[in-house]
């Protein structure tokens, strides 16, 4: 019996420490999965949008980001794909079907906002859609989300931030799934999206300008400035582009990409105000008068009027009106060889100018000092025509010295910056280009302007005078030596300001292998101003 009960009690005592033992290891094991659980759950970043600053016109008025769509980040269940069925367009169901059945949270575009905790969705400005006013001021963005050129390139730095992000984070273990019963976290900082850069460009007159452009001009370039500091208000190429589908356009034999506004081209009789500048500069009177016969020899070379049109007796006003040729050849015979070159430097032609660090407009082409001692290449450059070539750019800056009676000041693009609220932070002067200093006499403005009232009153520039207000302007037709299909290509250009009798506005409008100023860019300047006085007579009002 006692033998019994010894044994029972070594039984007892062997099953107990056996217990114990277990349920030790049992521990142990569980608090090593405890920590390799714990070693493998991270922290998953699942990025909804990388937003951007917006860029502005003068009056703080988007000019990107005005359009949105929804974004949802999704965590993979039934439920989620139940919420989102109806919310996803056709083309993107079979998407959905297959992230819902993965592990890993994920995005998808959705057509509207869903109640569900599995999901939360973000409104996400969509950078370009539809028709974009002024593209090539604006640029486009890389696939990466970088700007390629003009102003998204320029202040790529300052329009990206990282801040800008808006992303969720969820904890997940080692294979990407979701652990339930941690909320997830969301950073939204897209707020930061409304600091952005700052343009001169009006929306309104934008607007008119390129719808005005579209229907008469092919290929060219419109500008309309503001008098006197020269701050640009529309800017537009043609032909344009979608900055949200670049891609198609490269291989387009129209060059849709290239910003024609910034180009150079052959100038033409418009360069007659420069050559009239010099003159009145050096005390000759606008009364000096010139007997056209539709030819002027110089040496062995004949240089026509258009169609050889005999002007007779005319003298400056009336050499302007009707862009006589033979006048501005004998005014250069007045002046000293360089004289007339000299004054192109002053009106900003031959340099480039710079919009703002690292971006610039053609610079054109002056002839050389040297060239201009041959008495044929002065008198084929005193009305405009040889190697002489310039932008529209340039034009803006020019016609904008006349209309401020005489100053000469840099064209401006970019305005400043808004860092957040309405403050405005004024963009740094380029102090090595920025330009403001009278170059001509208020005499001589004065004698230009009433030239190019009469020029389109009653002169080559008349299909371009408004019904809304007095204008002035000067038309140029300029030949480029280059023939195509046996016809000889010709640039057209009208430029001019408006009202007359106190410039506000200029105006510079080119027809790439157009068919005369007056033809192909007087309807275009003359529809400009009626249109900015119909339709933005806010604009006139001081």
């Amino acid at each position: 019996m006692c033998m019994y009960k010894r044994a029972l009690i070594l039984f007892c005592i062997f099953m107990g420490l056996f217990c114990i033992s277990f349920f030790n290891l049992d521990y142990l094991s569980r608090k090593e999965k405890l920590k390799e659980a714990a070693t493998n759950q991270q922290s998953y970043k699942l990025k909804i949008a990388n937003t951007r600053g917006t860029i502005y016109d003068c009056r703080n008025r988007p000019l990107t980001g005005m359009k949105s769509k929804l974004i949802s980040a999704v965590i993979p269940s039934v439920e989620s794909l139940r919420a989102l069925t109806p919310a996803v367009s056709d083309d993107k169901k079979e998407e959905l079907y297959r992230k819902c059945s993965g592990k890993t949270p994920f995005t998808i575009e959705v057509n509207q906002k869903i109640s569900s905790p599995f999901i939360k969705t973000f409104e996400v400005p969509i950078r370009y859609s539809g028709m974009t006013l002024a593209p090539h001021i604006l640029g486009y963005l890389s696939a990466e989300g970088h700007g390629v050129c003009a102003v998204e390139k320029i202040f790529d730095e300052y329009l990206t931030d990282k801040n800008n992000e808006i992303y969720v984070k969820y904890d997940v273990d080692a294979a990407g799934k979701f652990l339930p019963g941690v909320k997830e976290t969301v950073e939204d900082r897209s707020y930061l999206n409304f600091r952005g850069v700052v343009l001169n460009l009006d929306e309104r007159i934008e607007a008119i300008a390129e719808d005005t452009a579209n229907k008469y001009i092919t290929k060219g370039a419109v500008i309309v400035s503001e008098v006197p500091n020269c701050e640009i208000r529309a800017c537009y190429s043609l032909p344009s582009f979608l900055p949200q589908s670049v891609g198609k356009y490269i291989k387009d034999n129209t060059s849709p990409l290239i910003n024609r506004a910034f180009c150079q081209f052959n100038l033409g009789s418009i360069f007659k105000l420069i050559t009239a500048s010099a003159a009145l500069e050096r005390g000759i009177s606008p009364n000096f008068e010139y007997d056209c016969v539709g030819e002027n020899i110089v040496e062995d070379a004949k240089f026509r009027c258009f169609n050889s049109k005999k002007h007779g007796r005319i003298n400056l006003e009336e050499a302007v009106a009707e862009s006589c040729n033979g006048y501005f050849i004998e005014l250069s015979k007045k002046l000293p060889e360089d004289e007339i070159r000299k004054t192109a430097q002053k009106f900003g032609l031959g340099e480039p100018i710079e919009l703002a660090e690292n971006w610039e407009s053609s610079g054109g082409i002056l002839p050389g000092e040297e060239s201009l001692q041959n008495p044929k290449t002065l008198a084929n450059f005193s009305f405009g025509q040889g190697k002489l070539m310039a932008s529209p750019m340039q034009i803006a800056g020019m016609i904008n010295a006349i209309a401020s009676d005489g100053v000469y000041k840099t064209p401006k693009l970019i305005k400043g910056f808004l860092n957040g609220g309405t403050q405005l932070i004024k963009y740094k002067e380029l102090t090595k280009t920025q330009r403001n200093e009278r170059i001509i006499s208020n005499d001589t403005a004065n004698i230009l302007k009433k030239c190019m009232q009469c020029a389109i009153d009653h002169g080559t520039a008349r299909k371009g005078k408004p019904e809304r207000t007095e204008a002035a302007a000067k038309t140029s037709t300029a030949q480029t030596g280059i023939v195509e299909n046996g016809r000889h290509v010709e640039q057209s250009w009208i430029a001019g300001m408006f009202p007359v009798e106190s410039p506000k506005y200029c105006i510079v409008v080119l027809s790439e292998d157009g068919t005369g100023g007056g033809e192909s860019c007087g309807p275009v300047f003359k529809e400009i101003i009626d249109r900015m006085y119909q339709e933005a007579p806010e604009l006139f009002i001081e």
